[in-house]
């Protein structure tokens, strides 16, 4: 899936050096996945005379979930003609993002200063063509000199609004043309051409303190209208009846009128329907010298939405929780023995334990509460054969570290490994449990991770357990460990039983390649979660919007995965 990174910092360090002003920073952007090299994303515009930049560029990348992506941010005060300075730099883990409330992550730099990762979808829907024209912009730099005009382009986000795009200034000017831009259309408006943008003109200042010089309201649908009712008349007159009225503080300011205002990049309809926009009803050749006014509309084609993905789901708040499941059953060997997948190696983790944590460290930035449900199935108490029974001292652990401690607490329990290996009641109880936080939060989807030696006793009544939860919020790995006949197992992930939601991969496979394994195991979780949330007429919540002052701060990590990046200002 595309997703797009936005970048904010604040209380960068000033590194620019006595007397030399401010800073003007710039971020390098690099991702890596572990064991692979670091490849350059790219970079974001300088920003003149500032500590805390909110960088317009944004930046597309795939990422799926179960293959761990990590990006690395450097910022770098730009020198002209010397060497440019580092100001900080963050690692980040993309999966902790997208886990945040409202996708946004806080992180302290190395160096100093904070910096704020935003990662949300990415849909492309072509380029916004934008060229505009101000026309008697009020001067706002006192008697002797011109206004530097500049503008940005807001995209309304949630309750506020958002930076999406800064053209550069055009000196001393109040009659300014502004060069061509070309805006990501589903980073400008997500496909909703209507949708409102806002136009802000400011006065540029070199040391950042820019000054404000009017705005207006309008959309992407907007812009098109008034190029296509300018092109009915002469584009160099300063009096068009298409022209913006700029404001500041509900008083006219001057005027915009628009040059350029198209779509491209598509080959579809809409890029057929954006070079064809024309006015509906044109006016007559004037006859007198006050025509009455004329209404004109444009015909514009406005896409249908695309279809929703996972990462719509998890930006509208959606919980994802794990429960883990266990196979204590006596087909594991005993487990005080070498070369049994339950047997303990000292600080080496043993088959079941690195099962968990390489799903367990995907999974658990997904879970607010990063508590789980930890079950085993195969063993006896007293004599009697219990095909599900808790393992641990609570019914639910914290993280992955809590996981592996039940898992190991398990075997001082006085458990008997026995027979048979029966996983029906475990996915039953993890489609209850799926079930009621479905219905008592909104939005809520689960994942029930089984580990297994593979020998299950009996297929078909694991098959029939599977069927009947099938239309349950939930998703059902399995992690077959050990050199047993999988046959069964693979049977329950090609066997059609209403919706698909098993994912059986053998632990061996990818034994020397935990992110692999991860990323085989959740690979079908993405479009099991939006099938099931789309079968019940279930649409994605509006994302949620988190303001940087509700934000915990991360603390540097020194390290991560061995990932090594290094940066060339």
């Amino acid at each position: 899936m595309k997703v797009k990174l936005s970048l904010t910092a604040t209380r960068l360090p000033n590194v620019a050096g006595m007397f030399k002003g401010t800073s003007d920073p710039y971020a390098i952007v690099k991702i890596s996945h572990p064991g692979s090299s670091p490849k350059e994303l790219g970079r974001t515009e300088v920003i003149k005379n500032t500590l805390d930049p909110r960088w317009t560029r944004q930046f597309v990348f795939d990422h799926e979930l179960g293959t761990p992506s990590f990006l690395s941010v450097a910022v770098f005060d730009r020198i002209p003609k010397e060497t440019d300075k580092p100001m900080g730099s963050a690692m980040i883990d993309v999966d902790s993002v997208l886990g945040s409330k409202g996708n946004l992550k806080a992180k302290k730099m190395k160096g100093g200063g904070v910096l704020y990762a935003k990662v949300m979808k990415h849909q492309g829907m072509g380029d916004f063509n934008l060229q505009l024209r101000g026309i008697k912009l009020e001067n706002v730099e006192g008697l002797f000199k011109k206004s530097d005009p500049f503008y940005e382009v807001w995209r309304r986000e949630g309750g506020g609004w958002d930076t999406v795009f800064r053209s550069k200034p055009v000196m001393e000017s109040l009659a300014p043309i502004w060069p061509e831009s070309k805006m990501d259309v589903a980073l400008l408006c997500g496909g909703k051409l209507d949708a409102p943008i806002k136009i802000v003109i400011y006065d540029y200042e070199r040391k950042g303190d820019h000054v404000l010089m009017g705005e207006f309201e309008t959309s992407i649908q907007g812009l098109i209208a008034a190029r296509a009712f300018a092109g009915a008349g002469d584009i160099n007159s300063e009096d068009l009846a298409s022209a913006f009225n700029v404001t500041k503080k509900g008083r006219e300011t001057g005027q915009v009128c628009v040059l350029r205002a198209d779509i491209s990049g598509l080959e579809d309809e809409l890029s057929e329907k954006m070079k064809d926009a024309s006015l509906e009803d044109k006016p007559a050749e004037a006859e007198a010298p006050a025509p009455a006014p004329v209404a004109y509309t444009v015909d514009t084609f406005v896409p249908p939405p695309p279809k929703p993905t996972f990462v719509d789901y998890i930006s509208g708040g959606c919980e994802i929780s794990m429960g883990v499941a266990i196979d204590y059953s006596a087909s594991n060997g005993d487990p005080r023995k070498a070369g049994t997948p339950h047997y303990f190696k000292g600080e080496e983790k043993n088959d079941y334990e690195s099962a968990i944590q390489a799903v367990g460290k995907v999974l658990s930035p997904y879970d607010s509460d990063h508590m789980h449900s930890v079950w085993g199935f195969g063993a006896k108490y007293g004599g009697v054969l219990r095909n599900i029974f808790q393992c641990g001292p609570a019914p639910e652990v914290n993280g992955v570290d809590g996981i592996l401690d039940a898992y190991r607490a398990t075997f001082k329990s006085g458990l008997a490994m026995s027979e048979p290996t029966d996983i029906s009641d475990v996915c039953k109880a993890a489609a209850a449990k799926a079930a009621q936080a479905q219905s008592t939060s909104g939005q809520a989807y689960s994942i029930l991770l089984i580990i297994t030696d593979g020998k299950i006793t009996d297929v078909n009544k694991a098959a029939a357990a599977i069927s009947q939860v099938s239309d349950s919020p939930l998703s059902i790995v399995i992690i077959g460990v050990g050199d047993a006949d999988f046959s069964g197992m693979k049977y329950l992930d090609d066997i059609s039983c209403g919706r698909d939601i098993v994912q059986f991969v053998p632990f061996n496979k990818y034994r020397h390649d935990k992110n692999a394994l991860s990323a085989a195991v959740l690979n079908e979780v993405p479009d099991q979660l939006v099938e099931y949330f789309q079968k019940h007429g279930i649409e994605p919540n509006p994302p949620v919007v988190q303001s940087f002052d509700d934000i915990a701060l991360d603390d540097v990590e020194e390290e991560t995965d061995d990932i090594e990046f290094t940066f060339e200002p």
